[in-house]
């Protein structure tokens, strides 16, 4: 098999708990052209010392104040040179043969804008519950509502790298997702049922916290980007703050319920799916794929 170049780069912040572990499952893939680089932000744990012991594996790293997430990613891009690009966080992993997967299922389009993407392993850092994440079918529609890309196991080529841009520097909880739409408008998007990664949820992650900012800024990307409709099912959740308080939880006093009463809060959740419930600044999507029975 001819292996094309894999870029993996990593942003980083105090995330000295569970950086090795995510250096180590890149790594230990024994993928024979790698680029794997780090680009922390000047941590004050473990960080610096983890990545010294990692440095001779490493093709590069650095550890000092930058712009942010997005503009370490776009640094690390920059300085990039593999046919196939992806960033793994400090807190993710991933899989056993995630790397050689992705190699295969791209050799063959790598002059073209492609974007691919598989399975999701979440688990929870304190209980170790594992739910598993199959890849949604692509729709540029849904991207609009949602994203329902699991970003530890989203790849693509250079191509849609330079077609694209870079992330926007500007946010701070939705860059991943307000790239992903711009790729939509310019490249093509692949599933594969392939498990490619493993989501570390933590009281930390950023997911949970950023409160109206992150809704504020997540309605910024809506506004740039999906019809008028999808704006306006956001303009109307935000709106409604202590609506989407009562209805989490509601749905999280259903999740202890059991026999026949378990059965009605079912149905009453099935009144709460997609595509105008499951939204990231309307009801938590981990509560409803809990209620709706998506383990």
């Amino acid at each position: 098999m001819n292996y094309p170049r894999i870029s993996v780069i990593t942003p980083s912040y105090d995330q000295g708990q569970f950086i090795e572990e995510t250096i180590r499952s890149v790594l230990e893939q024994g993928y024979p052209n790698l680029e794997f680089s780090v680009f922390d932000g000047g941590s004050t744990d473990r960080t610096v010392e983890i990545l010294r012991k990692y440095s001779a594996q490493l093709s590069f790293w650095r550890s000092e104040r930058d712009g942010g997430q997005a503009a370490a990613i776009n640094e690390g891009f920059q300085r990039a040179t593999g046919d196939i690009l992806c960033w793994l966080n400090s807190d993710d992993l991933h899989c056993a043969n995630t790397l050689s997967t992705v190699a295969s299922l791209l050799v063959s389009c790598l002059d073209q804008p492609v974007v691919i993407y598989g399975g999701c392993e979440m688990f929870d850092n304190r209980t170790h519950k594992k739910t598993f994440r199959p890849p949604t079918p692509f729709s540029r529609e849904l991207l609009e509502l949602m994203d329902f890309l699991d970003q530890p196991s989203v790849f693509w080529t250079r191509k849609a790298w330079e077609l694209v841009g870079p992330l926007d520097q500007s946010l701070h909880y939705g860059f991943d997702w307000e790239w992903f739409l711009r790729a939509a408008k310019v490249g093509r998007f692949e599933a594969t049922g392939a498990l490619l990664s493993r989501y570390r949820i933590h009281k930390m992650h950023k997911s949970r916290t950023g409160g109206k900012a992150r809704w504020r800024e997540l309605l910024t990307i809506v506004r740039r980007h999906a019809s008028p409709v999808v704006v306006n099912h956001y303009e109307f959740l935000m709106r409604r703050n202590s609506a989407r308080w009562w209805l989490n939880k509601r749905m999280r006093l259903c999740l202890a319920l059991k026999g026949p009463l378990r059965t009605s809060a079912d149905a009453v959740a099935t009144l709460l799916s997609p595509p105008f419930w499951v939204l990231p600044t309307g009801i938590q999507r981990r509560t409803l794929w809990q209620i709706s029975g998506i383990h």
